[in-house]
């Protein structure tokens, strides 16, 4: 019975790791043809439980938006689509009425992109998130901390 199940979860895991790697390849041929015109700022809004949103959008140089693709979704099925609404407008300065019209998660994405684009035209580096583990560490360590001071 035990085999059986680490069996199962074996090729669930296989089947993720495969269709992870399509949902990697998916985002690579997109970037790659928004990159073929320009600058692209990618703005992303992670989710563990709840939808995730990564925002590829293509911009002139003049800061100008000139086309978006959105993939929204929780699962490996999730795949890039247009979002005509913000083409035009300013990455920096966007048009009110669209951004009004975006869910909670979009313009989180959306947010994230220019926090991103400021980072990067000034020179600077964008910080790498921490990993699950090492949050749970960082915390562990400030709770050790806190005991030891007391």
């Amino acid at each position: 019975m035990i085999l059986v199940l680490l069996a199962i979860v074996a090729v669930m895991f296989i089947l993720q790791c495969i269709l992870g790697f399509w949902q990697v390849k998916n985002f690579n041929l997109h970037y790659a043809e928004l990159r073929k015109h320009g600058k692209v700022a990618i703005g992303r809004s992670k989710g563990l439980i709840r939808t995730g949103v990564v925002l590829l959008i293509s911009i002139d140089n003049n800061t100008r938006i000139k086309q978006v693709r959105k993939m929204q979704g929780v699962t490996v099925f999730a795949r890039f689509k247009n979002m005509k609404s913000l083409e035009g407008s300013h990455l920096l300065k966007p048009d009110n009425k669209a951004l009004n019209q975006m869910d909670r998660f979009t313009k989180k994405a959306y947010e994230d992109a220019q926090h991103v684009y400021r980072i990067i035209q000034a020179g600077g580096e964008v910080p790498k998130p921490k990993s699950p583990l090492e949050k749970l560490f960082s915390v562990m360590q400030k709770k050790k901390g806190e005991v030891s001071s007391s």
